[in-house]
């Protein structure tokens, strides 16, 4: 049966291209931010900005153009009411238009800074079905209120190639403002995630782990993050310098005691998880080599480790709270070609239980892409991405039990296709959102190839905010609570 997609999977699934140095989504990069208890620094962009597009440009025959806008023209806004606040904002609704291929989303800047909506959200136009041409509306909430912009609206293919188009319009129908409030300090922003948890959730977390991000670029979205795991639900808190704040609740389990709910569960972070890594062989990849396929397992197993523990000592910790345990097996050709393993095929062809394991991971050689084009049609248009099934929640089948599915088709990559599923896939089944701001290059691969290290340690609980020497995700008594344990 083709799977579908809740709203709320829809949020929480990455639907992200495999370059060489693994998945590197497009995201803005943010400065550097002091280290402090419960904080982690971030590195700086490596790359300063491109000099401003002309209009239009096109890659792979995709060509973008403004629908409702001319150049120079003018477009009225509109005060709209926030979803995430109390206060209202400018609003511009701008239709795009993407002919000559497939697109995977639009996205805009205005000025030179991501747009966001009347809720202070990155503006997106997802194209889920995979549509050519598509026409996407962008709501866009002018940051300095009415004046002149310079909006460029970009869209990417399934290869990363990106084509976009410029234009420069006035805002009308509402006054120009600036409005840049100083930030709260990291006590104050300990006490107000504390307090917006406390007042939606009626729950007590006083010291939840916190992680500041600055955009000097774009103070709209320079935020406080907070996150805590406690008793069955992940509270996630994303605190913005204007006061409004967005909320991403999710509930947790562990694999000794996996939720029912057959949407998407997190994993609570924590302890030792056994994963099964399955490479399924379709046969039209030319050089695939089963040996040196498993040989890279528990290279890239000794490695997560690794980056675990390392996080774990630079906070005066002697161990992680969390490591896996990675095997590997080898399936020579796909019994049910377009779907994934089930459990009584797994263990007929490589001998393995796949319920001896914690989570279990699917990379199929496909030139293909059958899986994807199968039950993702549109979104894995071409082979080289993942995406991330379930958590610690139930299955739909239950001898259908894959978590991480993603696809190769070179093999000389396998190394990159384990680091995107072991770092990034792997995060989001921890609690990790896209949303998150990445380090850029933060990681490097056995084979010395760079990375963007996705993995939130602070937000996984794995500092010591209430100063009693534990590590939140293992504390009998967590954030400063008198318990239970997460």
């Amino acid at each position: 049966m083709k799977q579908t997609l809740s709203l709320l999977t829809l949020k929480v699934l990455l639907a992200c291209t495999l370059l060489l140095a693994g998945c590197n989504l497009p995201r803005v990069a943010p400065t550097s931010a002091p280290l402090s208890p419960g904080t982690l620094p971030v590195n700086p962009p490596s790359a300063s900005p491109s000099e401003e597009p002309t209009n239009p440009s096109s890659a792979g025959g995709m060509q973008v153009r403004f629908v409702n806008v001319t150049e120079g023209g003018s477009i009225p806004a509109v005060m709209a009411q926030s979803q995430t606040d109390s206060l209202q904002r400018p609003l511009v609704i701008l239709q795009v238009e993407v002919t000559g291929g497939a697109t995977l989303d639009i996205t805009l800047t205005a000025n030179g800074a991501p747009a966001l909506d009347e809720s202070n959200r990155t503006s997106v136009a997802t194209n889920l079905s995979g549509a050519a041409p598509f026409t996407g509306e962008i709501r866009w909430s002018p940051m300095n209120g009415g004046g002149e912009y310079t909006l460029v609206a970009i869209a990417m293919d399934a290869n990363k190639q990106v084509a976009q188009a410029t234009i420069h319009v006035t805002v009308t129908g509402v006054t120009a403002f600036t409005s840049t409030p100083p930030p709260l300090d990291q006590a104050a922003a300990f006490r107000r995630i504390s307090n917006i948890i406390q007042q939606t959730y009626g729950v007590t977390i006083p010291k939840a782990p916190i992680q500041r991000f600055d955009f000097p670029n774009l103070p709209g979205r320079s935020r406080w993050i907070g996150a805590a795991y406690y008793t069955g639900e992940r509270y996630y808190v994303e605190l913005y310098d204007d006061s409004h704040y967005e909320l991403s609740p999710g509930e947790y389990a562990d694999p000794a005691h996996r939720s029912s709910r057959l949407y998407y569960v997190y994993c609570k972070p924590a302890g030792l998880y056994r994963v099964l890594i399955l490479f399924v062989d379709y046969g039209n990849v030319s050089g695939v080599d089963q040996k040196a396929a498993l040989a890279q397992v528990p290279l890239m197993a000794d490695w997560l480790n690794q980056q675990y523990t390392n996080f774990a000592i630079s906070q005066g910790f002697a161990s992680a709270p969390m490591q896996v345990e990675v095997a590997g097996a080898f399936v020579a050709a796909p019994p049910s070609p377009g779907n994934l393993l089930r459990v009584d095929e797994i263990r007929s062809l490589t001998g393995f239980d796949a319920n001896a394991y914690d989570l279990v991971i699917q990379i199929d050689f496909d030139a293909n892409n059958t899986y994807a084009n199968t039950h993702w049609p549109g979104l894995f248009p071409d082979v080289g991405g993942g995406i991330a099934l379930q958590g610690c929640g139930s299955f739909e089948d239950p001898q259908t039990r894959v978590n991480i599915w993603s696809g190769l088709d070179d093999p000389a990559n396998v190394q990159g296709a384990l680091f995107m599923d072991l770092s990034h896939e792997m995060s989001h089944l921890f609690g990790m959102l896209d949303s998150w701001p990445f380090t850029p290059a933060g990681l490097t691969r056995p084979d010395g190839t760079p990375g963007d290290d996705w993995i939130p340690y602070v937000m996984f609980g794995w500092t010591d905010t209430d100063g009693d020497g534990i590590p939140e995700i293992i504390d009998s008594t967590p954030y400063g609570t008198s318990g239970p344990q997460p």
